[in-house]
Formats: C-alpha cells, sequence, structure tokens
C-alpha cells in the first residue's frame, strides 16, 4: 500500500470582502475554496521544491 506524506494544515486571516472574493472565485470555478487555494498556492511550492533540490545538490556532503 502506498504510504501517503504527512500533512499539516494551514490557516490564514482575511479581511471579510476578500474572503468574500475568494468564495465568488471558487464557486465560480465549481471548486471548494480550500482546492483553489492548493491551486493558487502549487507554483510557489513547486518553485519552493525545486529550490530544495538545487540547494542539496550544491551543498558538499559531510564526510
Amino acid at each position: 500500500m502506498p504510504s501517503r506524506s504527512l500533512q499539516k494544515q494551514i490557516s490564514i486571516f482575511l479581511p471579510l470582502d476578500d474572503w468574500r472574493r475568494v468564495r465568488r472565485e471558487a464557486a465560480r470555478r465549481q471548486v471548494p475554496i480550500t482546492e483553489l487555494c492548493r491551486q493558487w498556492l502549487r507554483p510557489g511550492l513547486d518553485q519552493l521544491r525545486r529550490s530544495d533540490t538545487d540547494d542539496r545538490e550544491e551543498r558538499p556532503r559531510a564526510a
């Protein structure tokens, strides 16, 4: 059985007007707000993952 990585939940505070805008956009796309946020976060997370990989490749290994 494939193992799933551990997950953590994050939360943010938004002004109510911004939250309504996010909710409207999620409704327009017919996805939950959580999924919309994942879609928005994914490009930045992908960049961070690549950066982590690049950093590991550049660091000399400890003897």
